[in-house]
């Protein structure tokens, strides 16, 4: 009898301590369970070809969205958090980032996410709706933390042509759910995965000012600049140059006499680089290197000679150049320079061809 009594006790205990592991497991949850996405002021400029991004990557204002884990149980062996897309309409790819149609037809945009200072992650598949923008395996801190907190990044691209009244303004409502984030992480038994509650993320109402579509005009629409060549030894490391800085120029001519903007719109070389545009990637080419532009000699009141040009900046351009009132035959060059710069930690040999778009921009 006292056999059997100490083996009921044995499994009493063993039934203690599995449920005791449960109750003691570690729980995390979003500590909003909505947040709206809110961004500055956007502009659209009508002279702008169709698939091409028309903003820089803007945070999103306000703080991030955070997660927070109790610590009270046992440490989670791994933590990842996950964006799914849920505002699927119009889902084109446009230099390899999933972009989603706005509220404003004719303007998409495309989110991007941060963790702690980490890398940028963002939708490479239309077809995929979801990507993992924080992983304890690329961040391991995310296992010591009581909390994660994720920053959020919105980029606009321009879908297609629309009519918009120049030197005018243009508002869209806000879009309700158009994605949502949450943590997972082991459950208290090991044998499946635990999610959080999910954050609703909304896309806050948009304001666009609306470019002149005026009466100024470039004498090439297409310009074409040979950089010549560089030796892998002239990059030192990322940041470096290579070969020579080679000047070029976009002529403009306008019916009356306006201060001129050129913006540069372009895939950036790498995420968070905002003056140096990526090469075309193929089979032998190069690799590890990008073009970065900058502004040539156009007189006193324009950038100095030498300064960066920062890519899909529509709304901040300087003056390059007042032109005055001329003709194709008069028209007034607008200087710039451009030159191979290392991007990555180790350069390629290869060709390196590169693509942007420029847009005047005229009161």
């Amino acid at each position: 009898m006292s056999g059997i009594f100490r083996l009921i006790c044995g499994l009493m205990l063993l039934l203690a301590s599995l449920f005791s592991q449960y109750v003691q497991a570690e729980t995390c949850q979003g500590n909003t369970g909505q947040m709206t996405l809110n961004f500055q002021n956007i502009k659209y400029l009508p002279t702008l070809r169709v698939n091409t991004q028309m903003s820089s990557i803007m945070p999103v204002n306000g703080g991030g969205i955070r997660f927070t884990c109790d610590r009270q149980g046992t440490t989670s062996s791994w933590k990842k958090i996950v964006y799914q897309q849920m505002n699927t309409q119009g889902g084109q790819m446009i230099d390899g980032h999933a972009v989603f149609n706005s509220a404003l037809p004719g303007i998409g945009y495309s989110l991007s996410f941060q963790c702690d200072g980490g890398p940028i992650h963002f939708l490479e598949s239309v077809g995929s709706r979801s990507v993992t923008v924080c992983d304890s395996t690329e961040s391991p801190s995310m296992l010591t933390q009581r909390e994660v907190e994720v920053k959020a990044w919105v980029t606009f691209y321009k879908t297609a042509d629309i009519r918009l009244v120049s030197n005018n303004h243009a508002f869209a409502n806000a879009l309700a759910n158009v994605g949502n984030l949450s943590m997972v992480y082991p459950n208290a038994v090991g044998n499946g995965d635990q999610v959080s509650r999910p954050v609703i993320l909304d896309l806050a109402a948009m304001n666009v000012d609306i470019g002149s579509s005026g009466s100024c005009s470039v004498t090439r629409a297409s310009i074409f600049v040979d950089l010549g060549k560089a030796n892998r030894s002239d990059f030192k490391g990322p940041g470096t140059t290579g070969g020579s800085a080679v000047p070029f120029s976009i002529p403009v001519y306008c019916a009356t006499p306006t201060d001129i903007r050129i913006g540069f719109f372009a895939t950036p070389a790498t995420t968070g680089v905002t003056d140096t545009l990526d090469i075309t990637h193929f089979p032998g080419g190069a690799d590890g290197v990008g073009i970065r532009i900058r502004y040539g000699d156009n007189g006193g009141n324009g950038p100095m000679k030498g300064t960066s040009v920062t890519l899909n900046e529509p709304a901040n351009l300087p003056v390059v150049q007042k032109v005055p009132a001329s003709s194709a035959a008069t028209a007034v060059p607008i200087n710039f320079l451009a030159q191979m710069v290392q991007t990555g930690s180790t350069v390629t040999a290869g060709r390196a061809n590169g693509t942007a778009t420029f847009v005047l921009e005229y009161n």
